[in-house]
C-alpha cells in the first residue's frame, strides 16, 4: 500500500480507501481459526447438558437469543473456541438449537459440558460479525496505524451503524470515528479527507463531509434520487460541504446521463463520488468526452461561473442542460427539453396501424429535431417517423439489440453499439427533421426482427437558446 501511496504521490495523487467500519467477513482471523472473544454477542444462554463434537442438536436453557429469525444472517453461536451454525430452534421446552454445523468457518469442533455459555455472535446482511466495544476499539487504531505507515490521506466511513453491536447506540459510533482519529500522526491530521454515510455532534470536528446516495440499486439517473435531494437542505442547514453522493459510470453510460448528473452538481453546489474502473474506461467508447465534460463542469462550478437563476433551474432533475467551453473562463449553458418515449410490439387486428403516435413541444427556436433511438430487447429495422403527418422521415438500417442511433443535427446520424463505439453514419436531410416553435406530433413504426421483448426507445431533445456563464453584465 505505501509503495502504491508513493507512486501516486509522484504524480500529484492521494490516495484513500473506503470502509465497512467493524465489519468483519468470515474468513477474517478474528474470526477463524480461532473466534476472537471480543465478537459482539446478542446474548448468552447455557447448554442444558453436555453435547459431543459431531452432535447436531444443541440443548439450551433459554430460546430468547436464538429464535428471531428477522435480523439473523449468519445463525451463528458461539462456545468456547468453536463456532456453530444452527438451521431452527425447537417449538417448545426442552429448547433446542437444531440443524447444526458444527465447526463453521474453519473453527475446531469439539465436546463441551453442561453449563458451558452458548452466544449468539451479533451479524449484519453483509454476512459479517461485528464488535463489542474493545474490539472496536482496535479495528478503528488498526485503520489509524494503516494511515500513518503509508501515507493515505481519504477514508470512508461506511457501515458506521455497525457500531451500535456495542451496546452503547450512537457513542459506538463515535467511539470508532475518534480512536481513529485520535490516534492519526500530526502529519496525517493535518491533511486527510474524511466522508460517512452518517454523522453525529461529536463527529463534527472529524469529518471533512456527508457523502451518500448509492448507485447500485438502480439506474444512473434512478438510484436513491430522491434520497439524494433531500440531503442537499440539510447540508446547508448544518453548514456542511454539499455532496451529491456516489455515480456509477459503466460501458453503457451516456454522456447525457453525466451531463444530467453535473448540472445538479452545479445547482447545488456540490461534490460527488464518481466510482470507475480501467476496464470500464477501456471498453467506453466515448471516455475521453465523458472525461472532458467532468472537468470542464467542474471549472465551471468551482469557479462560481453559474448564476442563482440559472443553478435554479438545475436542481429539478426533470429539467437537462448541456455546457460548452467559449474560453478558459467562459462557456455556454443550453437548456435541454428531452421527450422520451417507448414503440412496443403490438397484436391487432388485420388492417389496424401498429404504430405509435407522441406528442411533443418544442419551446425553443426552429431547429433539427434531434434524437437518440436505442433497440432495447432485440432488434429493429424499418425504421419510420413522420413529424406532424407530413414529414416522413425513413432509417433504412438495422438495429441490432443494444445499437444506438444518435442525431445531433446535421447531415449525419451515428449508429453505436451498446458501449457507445461508433459503429458507422448514415445520411439524414436536415430539412426533414426541421421544427419549428410550438406542439408537435411524432408518429413511430419499426420493425422487431428478434427479442421475445423488444423496445425501440426514443428521446427527442430539443435545445433552447445560449445563455453566458457567468452571465454577462
Amino acid at each position: 500500500m505505501k509503495r502504491c501511496v508513493d507512486k501516486a504521490a509522484r504524480r500529484g495523487i492521494m490516495l484513500g480507501v473506503h470502509t465497512l467500519s467493524n465489519f468483519i467477513t468470515p474468513n477474517d482471523p478474528y474470526v477463524t481459526p480461532v473466534p476472537d472473544k471480543r465478537l459482539a454477542k446478542v446474548g448468552t444462554s447455557l447448554l442444558t447438558a453436555a453435547i459431543s463434537a459431531d452432535q447436531t442438536d444443541i440443548p439450551v436453557e433459554s430460546p430468547d437469543f436464538f429464535k428471531q429469525f428477522e435480523n439473523n444472517h449468519m445463525r451463528t453461536v458461539m462456545i468456547d473456541d468453536e463456532l456453530i451454525r444452527y438451521g431452527s430452534v425447537s417449538e417448545q421446552a426442552p429448547w433446542v438449537l437444531q440443524d447444526c454445523q458444527r465447526g463453521a468457518f474453519g473453527t475446531r469442533a469439539g465436546a463441551h459440558p453442561k453449563g458451558a455459555g452458548v452466544s449468539k455472535l451479533a451479524d449484519h446482511a453483509y454476512k459479517v460479525f461485528l464488535t463489542n466495544p474493545e474490539l472496536s476499539v482496535e479495528m478503528a487504531t488498526t485503520i489509524a496505524d494503516l494511515f500513518n505507515n503509508t501515507g493515505l490521506r481519504q477514508i470512508s466511513f461506511d457501515g458506521l451503524e455497525g457500531n451500535q453491536s456495542t451496546g452503547m447506540g450512537n457513542y459506538g459510533e463515535i467511539l470508532f470515528t475518534t480512536t481513529w482519529y485520535n490516534h492519526l500522526s500530526d502529519d496525517i491530521r493535518r491533511h486527510y479527507i474524511a466522508d460517512a454515510s452518517r454523522t453525529s455532534h461529536y463527529f463534527w470536528h472529524i469529518y471533512t463531509r456527508m457523502n451518500w446516495g448509492e448507485p447500485w440499486y438502480a439506474g444512473f439517473r434512478e438510484s436513491q434520487t430522491e434520497y439524494r435531494l433531500k440531503n442537499q437542505p440539510y447540508f446547508r442547514r448544518n453548514l456542511m460541504p454539499a455532496m451529491l453522493g456516489w455515480f456509477k459510470m459503466t460501458p453503457e453510460t451516456s454522456e447525457e446521463d453525466i451531463e444530467w448528473m453535473l448540472a445538479r452538481s452545479a445547482a447545488f453546489d456540490a461534490g460527488y463520488g464518481f466510482v470507475t474502473n480501467y476496464r470500464t474506461l477501456q471498453a467506453h467508447g466515448r471516455t475521453d468526452t465523458i472525461l472532458s465534460l467532468l472537468g470542464m463542469w467542474e471549472r465551471a462550478r468551482l469557479s462560481g461561473a453559474f448564476s442563482p437563476s440559472q443553478k435554479k433551474q438545475m436542481e429539478d432533475v426533470n429539467n437537462e442542460f448541456h455546457l460548452e467551453t467559449v474560453n478558459e473562463k467562459t462557456w455556454r449553458l443550453y437548456r435541454v427539453y428531452s421527450y422520451k418515449f417507448k414503440h412496443v410490439k403490438k397484436e391487432r387486428q388485420p388492417g389496424e396501424p401498429l404504430y405509435s403516435t407522441f406528442q411533443f413541444d418544442n419551446p425553443a427556436g426552429k431547429q433539427p429535431l434531434q434524437f437518440i433511438l436505442t433497440a432495447s430487447g432485440g432488434s429493429v429495422d424499418h425504421i419510420r417517423m413522420e413529424l406532424d403527418n407530413y414529414k416522413k422521415i425513413e432509417l433504412p438500417i438495422r438495429l441490432r439489440k443494444g445499437d444506438i442511433l444518435k442525431y445531433c443535427g446535421g447531415a449525419t446520424a451515428t449508429v453505436y453499439d451498446a458501449t457507445w463505439h461508433a459503429k458507422r453514419n448514415i445520411p439524414m436531410k436536415e430539412p426533414d427533421v426541421q421544427v419549428t416553435p410550438g406542439t408537435h406530433s411524432l408518429t413511430f413504426d419499426c420493425r422487431f426482427t428478434s427479442g421475445d421483448e423488444p423496445v425501440a426507445k426514443l428521446e427527442l431533445r430539443l435545445i433552447g437558446p445560449a445563455e453566458s456563464v457567468p452571465p454577462k453584465k
